[in-house]
């Protein structure tokens, strides 16, 4: 296993690390502290700094670790695998104590409900879920798209109706609940839950082609600059919709082969190194308002998976 002996006085110390799929362990001494995989190590490093100047227990871990060991992986599935066997023989001392998946987030929607689209920690409540997600900044930019594009509600206080529905930002559903005021505007909440459904739900919604055929027209009229500013939209509207066909599938994918079987999107066995290894796959009872929402802590594991088998046989793999 590679070594590299950590050192604050050398500027920009990670960058002799290694780029791609990598398992590492974070170590005092002969002690591993920490292991986990990345695709990209020297960003899970710095990470992994900035929190610990947050304190708490990154900043405890981070005061011990001396070095960081790694191997490199051709694949995500190869590092994956490593990783999970690894654990299986090593109990690092804040393994358990770190939670990497904390930060991640789920979309709760509910038409009936102010401010009718959320960002939720956990999916505990009665809002329709959908994730988790890595990213609440990514989450958030595609809250901002979806409310320009169809004017849904992106409430930002918790008083209605808001600014935005004065400027015609929004449609003003809010008025549904505030009888009270007085109104021209649409804001039946049967039609607001079935715009909620199409956007954020359902894959094939037409609007990513939508906003394509508006950059599309702003070409052919010479207004490259009006096309350029929708490049970032489209990119962000397309990692929407591959991400929800992930979340799509994530719970039905099931494998079986002589090193290999899957279930529920989770390894449950593999023989690595002549080895053979059985995992626990947690057989969760999801809600009907959890459809597409999986664990937090099995996200990583089930996306890395999703793309293995869709690589295998992508015919099995259906997407919108």
């Amino acid at each position: 296993m590679n070594q590299y002996i950590l050192d604050n006085q050398i500027k920009n110390q990670y960058d002799m690390l290694p780029s791609g799929w990598t398992f590492f362990g974070l170590v005092t001494g002969k002690a591993e502290l920490y292991s986990g995989y990345t695709t990209n190590l020297k960003a899970r490093l710095h990470f992994l700094e900035n929190k610990a100047r947050e304190g708490g227990i990154y900043g405890e871990l981070w005061s011990q670790v001396e070095s960081v060991h790694w191997l490199s992986f051709p694949t995500a599935l190869e590092a994956l695998l490593h990783y999970k066997c690894h654990l299986q023989n090593s109990s690092p001392e804040y393994q358990y104590r770190l939670l990497p998946f904390s930060d991640y987030a789920y979309l709760g929607l509910d038409s009936a409900r102010f401010p009718f689209i959320s960002i939720q920690e956990h999916t505990n409540d009665d809002w329709l879920y959908v994730g988790p997600f890595r990213s609440r900044f990514f989450l958030a930019d595609v809250l901002d798209t979806y409310a320009r594009i169809l004017k849904l509600p992106a409430c930002e206080t918790s008083n209605y109706p808001c600014a935005k529905f004065d400027t015609g930002q929004c449609r003003g559903w809010c008025l549904h609940l505030a009888p009270a005021q007085e109104s021209a505007s649409e804001h039946d909440l049967e039609k607001l839950d079935a715009l909620l459904k199409e956007a954020f739900v359902h894959p094939a919604n037409g609007i990513l082609e939508l906003v394509e055929q508006q950059k599309n027209a702003y070409f052919d009229e010479l207004e490259f600059e009006k096309a350029s500013l929708l490049e970032d939209e489209l990119s962000l509207l397309h990692k929407y919709r591959d991400w929800l066909n992930f979340l799509y599938v994530a719970k039905d994918l099931h494998y079986d082969s002589d090193t290999l079987q899957i279930r529920q999107g989770r390894i449950a066995f593999c023989r690595y190194l002549d080895k053979d290894y059985h995992f626990p796959v947690e057989n969760t009872q999801y809600r009907e308002n959890e459809a597409l929402a999986l664990n937090l802590d099995s996200v990583d594991e089930s996306r890395i998976v999703y793309e293995y088998l869709k690589n295998l046989n992508p015919s099995e793999i259906q997407e919108s």
